[in-house]
């Protein structure tokens, strides 16, 4: 019998070095790229680092990929010098590393470091590799918070609930708060809210994407929010009231996060994307229902289990054309490995088939009339 070696998610490389062997997890190509010596972690922080840059590619603006990934180091426990939760390192020619410490390798910290990470990346980037990226610690907090709001419904409505039986925090106090993302619990609400607020008030105008780009690179972000938010409030007072509004505003929604069609297209075909090197180091891709039937080997059990529970916490948010979808892969991830459920198995992955089908072709036929309705709209060219 073959011996394989699954992947997480895009391609994993193991050194074979003696004694503890560094496992090198990615994400795809020019994303993150993950060092640990232990490997179900480092799959666990790269299928992270991806989910979250699914569910941030749109509100940061994010290219497709970088020209050199995230450099992820997983600092073991008991490392001397190892930092209790993350730093971020921008080195000569613009490389950005991340030492995830002990303290930050799961959970919210975890998001935490990744959107720090990221964002210095991001505006080494925009900005180039002269320019050390300015990340203030209410950006990295809202956007993690996005990232949980959006995944997981009963964390938008958690949020709400204690954010009620609370005054927003001044506006002042989260654009020139202190230099590191440990904010206090109410402006860790309020950056969320915040980051979800200037995000609604962008418009066609492209504010949002300019005022992120000049706060990456550093200045006044009370000046930098007048003069791209312009019209939107005259002094401070107002800006003040302007923010405000917006928190209350917010807080009475009872729209549940929802991702878009693109979103939710992405993360099931990256959640169905299987890769595994054999004996002699060559990579392919498995199809679910091979995968299926490699139930009983333990180490794809435990990968089906995790892509299973990553799954379930998107369902609730998932884009109606790719519901059914959703629902039929989560079945077939948590069906059993016993022979009598073969036939079971074959009509979930023909289910998977159809529902996949039928959510791209409702994707694609949206945007179809959208486009035949805004070209009518524009009218005839002159």
């Amino acid at each position: 019998m073959n011996c394989f070696r699954w992947l997480a998610l895009g391609l994993l490389a193991t050194v074979p070095l003696r004694g503890a062997a560094p496992v090198l997890a990615a994400s795809l190509a020019g994303r993150f790229e993950v060092a640990s010596i232990d490997a179900s972690l480092a799959h666990r922080v790269a299928a992270a680092a991806e989910e979250g840059w699914q569910l941030l590619a749109a509100p940061l603006g994010l290219p497709p990929t970088f020209p050199s990934p995230v450099f992820v180091r997983v600092v073991p426990s008991g490392t001397p010098g190892a930092p209790p939760t993350h730093d971020v390192a921008v080195e000569t020619g613009g490389l950005v590393t991340l030492w995830l410490g002990p303290r930050a390798q799961e959970g919210r910290a975890l998001r935490v470091a990744l959107v720090d990470a990221l964002l210095h990346r991001l505006g080494v980037a925009l900005h180039g590799a002269m320019v050390q990226p300015v990340v203030a610690p209410w950006l990295v907090l809202g956007a993690a918070g996005w990232w949980e709001t959006r995944i997981d419904g009963a964390r938008l409505d958690a949020l709400r609930e204690t954010s009620r039986r609370r005054s927003p925090p001044g506006l002042v106090q989260l654009l020139d708060g202190p230099r590191a993302a440990s904010l206090p619990d109410a402006d860790a609400a309020g950056a969320t809210w915040l980051f979800t607020f200037l995000l609604a008030e962008s418009g066609r105008g492209g504010e949002w994407p300019r005022l992120l780009a000049r706060l990456l690179a550093g200045g006044d972000p009370q000046a930098m929010l007048a003069q791209t938010y312009v019209g939107r409030f005259g002094g401070p007072d107002e800006r003040e009231l302007w923010w405000q509004t917006g928190w209350h505003h917010h807080l009475r929604q009872r729209v549940l996060p929802s991702l878009e069609a693109e979103e939710a297209r992405e993360l099931l075909a990256t959640l169905v994307r299987f890769v595994f090197a054999d004996e002699a180091g060559a990579d392919r891709l498995v199809p679910l229902a091979e995968v299926l039937t490699r139930k009983t080997e333990p180490l794809v059990a435990a990968e089906l289990a995790r892509r299973g529970a990553d799954l379930g916490r998107s369902v609730a948010a998932m884009h109606p054309f790719y519901r059914n979808a959703a629902l039929t892969l989560a079945e077939a991830f948590a069906l059993g490995a016993h022979r009598e459920i073969h036939r079971r198995r074959e009509a979930l992955v023909a289910q998977w088939e159809r529902d996949w089908a039928e959510g791209r072709a409702l994707e694609a036929a949206t945007a179809e009339a959208l486009d035949r309705w805004e070209a009518r709209r524009r009218g005839p060219a002159p």
